[in-house]
């Protein structure tokens, strides 16, 4: 979730804003609502100003401030609610998690570097892979006013699902309040629309059957720090945040996350059910519910016998960090890279979705169907002249078969993360490339 501390004064991207005077949200693009003076298009006013304070600065010299603006109410969703609104302390920092780039952008490279040398690994070219769960992004941080574990989404939502993992994280928080957990909300005993479902799902909307569901299934899995006293600096490196996540949170979670197994079609399939999978004991003999992920050093030329490993054992893919590299809020950091397995089918195009924003006017996306007549989405990977383009001749494809990319198949038979990658043609296949 990104806050006016870290927001660029130029940047082009679309916001949700709320007038300070009449209070009506409106989209604007960040850069154009500075360069007009903050005028909002309901009341047509500029927004309200504090008064002008003079203060003493350091040499002892009176100074006015520049003037501040008046913070509007902050927005709540008719769902779902910012944890910003209950954490106001947390305007001034970044709390967007750190995103992960493709392996592929820079293997050659740190292949390279790795090898240049002597042509053997050494320490400084090791690198940390750990299993990458197919579970649902979760930061953990905590309200020490309220005295309560703060659970949010990636794009900075409440989530109201985590009751019972709050017992064994209370401590941790209490010991340092400053500290916030990255990792992945996991149930060894769902799939992942089951695991969506209990995530997803609000207090107003559950019943005591869902919440103890809730409580039982659930897990986390934590894999980084984003901010803690404890640590050196803001900057502090991977493998430093590491030896600290381990200490804190000692139980390691390799055995309870390879839970699943693929079949000959790719589908995932649990491994076993209930008691199926190990399941450590807490002190207080209640299973423990929140682990570590594991990270193994790995050099880079053999990350991908890595990566068949961790596929045979039923994961996603690996996760590769750069011991060195600082948390990098809410970018695409190359101290974080993703490595996937993925896999081609054919699928036969039965309608369109018209694209919205910049891809307006364009193609969004190919409705495409199963054999078993279930329809899925795949977006096309192409600029957006080539998106108009497949938009306006949209009709000639229609019936035809297109080749969709995907990393697995979900447990109703389709494809998750689906791109598509070329039209191939009719069905007899006569004039397939």
């Amino acid at each position: 979730m990104q806050t006016p501390s870290n927001v660029s004064p130029v940047c082009m991207k679309m916001a949700v804003w709320r007038c300070s005077h009449c209070l009506q949200e409106f989209e604007m693009v960040v850069g154009h609502f500075i360069d007009g003076g903050g005028v909002c298009p309901h009341c047509h006013s500029p927004q309200k100003k504090l008064d002008n304070v003079t203060v003493r600065n350091a040499q002892g010299e009176l100074v006015t401030k520049k003037p501040q603006y008046v913070k509007a109410p902050r927005m709540i969703h008719s769902n779902y609610r910012s944890v910003l609104f209950a954490n106001p302390h947390w305007e001034s920092l970044n709390i967007q998690p750190m995103l992960a780039q493709r392996w592929e952008l820079v293997a050659d490279e740190l292949m390279k570097s790795s090898n240049g040398e002597s042509g053997t690994a050494s320490d400084k070219h090791l690198l940390l892979a750990s299993p990458k769960i197919d579970g649902i992004r979760c930061m953990i941080g905590y309200n020490e006013k309220l005295r309560e574990v703060q659970f949010f989404s990636r794009g900075g939502i409440v989530l109201e699902c985590c009751h019972g993992l709050v017992p064994q994280l209370l401590p941790l928080f209490e010991k340092d309040p400053t500290l916030m957990l990255d990792g992945e909300l996991f149930a060894p005993e769902c799939n992942f629309e089951q695991l969506n479902g209990l995530v997803r799902r609000l207090n107003k909307k559950s019943d005591p059957k869902i919440m103890e569901a809730q409580a039982r299934l659930l897990e986390y899995f934590a894999f980084d720090i984003m901010y803690s006293a404890q640590l050196s600096s803001v900057s502090a490196p991977f493998d430093e945040r590491y030896m600290l996540l381990k200490k804190l949170i000692p139980v390691c979670g390799a055995k309870r996350i390879s839970n699943y197994v693929h079949d000959d079609t790719r589908k995932k399939v649990i491994r076993a059910t209930h008691g199926g999978v190990a399941t450590a004991a807490a002190a207080n003999g209640q299973a423990v519910k929140i682990y570590h992920v594991p990270a193994a050093q790995v050099h880079p030329s053999d990350m991908e016998d890595v990566l068949n490993e961790a596929c045979s054992q039923g994961f996603e893919g690996v996760m590769i960090r750069l011991p060195k590299f600082p948390y990098e809020h809410g970018k695409r950091s190359f101290g974080l890279l993703k490595y996937k397995q993925m896999h081609d089918a054919e699928f036969k195009i039965v309608g369109f979705v018209p694209g919205e924003g910049k891809f307006k006017s364009a193609l969004g996306a190919f409705v495409c169907t199963t054999k078993d007549g279930k329809h899925f989405n795949t977006p096309p990977k192409v600029s957006c002249k080539h998106r108009i383009e497949l938009w306006e001749h949209r009709r000639e494809y229609l019936g035809k078969y297109l080749t969709v990319q995907y990393q697995e198949l979900s447990s109703q038979n389709v494809p998750r993360f689906p791109i598509a990658k070329a039209i191939r043609g009719s069905e007899d296949k006569r004039d397939w490339l």
